[in-house]
């Protein structure tokens, strides 16, 4: 059957409303001694395998990917390079829970419990990344992340066709500027009719290539001169689930968002990077108090919950929960005569 594949990968597929493709097998070994090493290999040597995964006919637009390695460190249970179809991430959230609860469910990682939580640490470019995957009856029921250090990173103003637009920068992870969905007039949430879907598509991904283009944010220890990674719609919420109004100082309870990382491209999830980055920034700004819950809720109505740990000089550490549902294990075949061998998007 396979006599003609040039490449045979097995993948299990993950989701809580992003899905994440998950390379388990079928990769070649990758070089480099650190995750970012082997990133770069990936990307030098294998990136075809990256856009084979996501990209159609076998993927989407907005399918997430994973390939497991070998962890870096000895305490740590996998190493992960998170990729996209465009290219990479060197941190993900969304695709971070959805590793975690595979390692467990699969028994890659041995469990330790059926009642109760089990530790784990996924090695990425960033570094590791503890994840805590609680069980109830056996069954995985929740998956924790522990941000690494977040920053607030103040305010800048896009100059769009909207007219000038400000918003906040924070990282968590990856960066992030962040617009006030409201002042902009936009309705965010999971009940929206085509045509509003379709203005958020056109005002975030105006948004997005402003900001690419325009802005730039040095990262505290990590990077200088650092480009946008995503922009992200917001839209506070009382405790009662009612819009607070822009500008407003109130501490929020959570907010609904819209994260755009490519044209066109909205992500299904809050984002567990651009959670831990708004967290952040609501804490420097003095509007989230430590211990605080807050939550984010995604375009199709996922949530999910935070809560600022700790602060250690300017970054913000936070834990951030949701659950990640398998929903399929496959075998992908690229033949050698195959006319899409890097997939294609439309």
């Amino acid at each position: 059957m396979f006599g003609q594949a040039r490449h045979v990968l097995q993948v299990w597929d993950y989701h809580h409303g992003q899905s994440t493709r998950i390379v388990v097998a079928g990769c070649p070994p990758l070089r480099g001694r650190t995750i970012r090493e082997k990133q770069a290999d990936l990307a030098t040597r294998y990136d075809h395998l990256r856009a084979l995964i996501v990209r159609e006919p076998r993927g989407h637009r907005n399918l997430l990917g994973a390939f497991l390695t070998e962890p870096e460190r000895p305490e740590s249970q996998a190493g992960v390079i998170f990729v996209h179809p465009d290219g990479y991430f060197d941190a993900c959230g969304d695709s971070t829970f959805s590793v975690a609860v595979a390692l467990v469910e699969s028994g890659l990682v041995p469990r330790t419990t059926d009642d109760g939580e089990q530790e784990l640490v996924l090695d990425t470019v960033l570094g590791p990344v503890p994840v805590r995957v609680t069980l109830r009856g056996g069954r995985v029921v929740a998956a924790t992340m522990a941000s690494g250090p977040s920053y607030a990173l103040g305010s800048a103003r896009l100059e769009t066709e909207l007219g000038t637009v400000p918003v906040t920068l924070a990282w968590g992870g990856l960066l992030y500027a962040f617009a006030d969905a409201t002042a902009l007039g936009l309705q965010l949430g999971a009940e929206l009719a085509p045509a509003t879907r379709e203005r958020l598509l056109d005002v975030g991904t105006m948004l997005w290539q402003a900001a690419r283009a325009q802005l730039r944010a040095d990262v505290p220890g990590l990077a200088q001169g650092r480009a946008v990674d995503l922009v992200t719609l917001v839209q506070e919420l009382d405790e009662h689930g009612r819009p607070l109004p822009a500008g407003s100082t109130a501490q929020p309870a959570g907010a609904r968002v819209a994260n755009f990382y490519a044209p066109r491209t909205m992500g299904r999830t809050p984002s567990g990077t651009g959670t831990a980055a708004r967290v952040a920034a609501l804490v420097a700004s003095g509007r989230l108090p430590l211990g605080a819950s807050y939550f984010h809720e995604s375009p199709v109505g996922l949530r999910f919950t935070a809560r600022p740990v700790r602060r250690e000089g300017e970054a913000v550490h936070s834990e951030i929960s949701t659950m990640s549902y398998c929903m399929g294990i496959a075998t992908l075949v690229l033949r050698d005569d195959d006319p899409f061998p890097t997939g294609f998007l439309l």
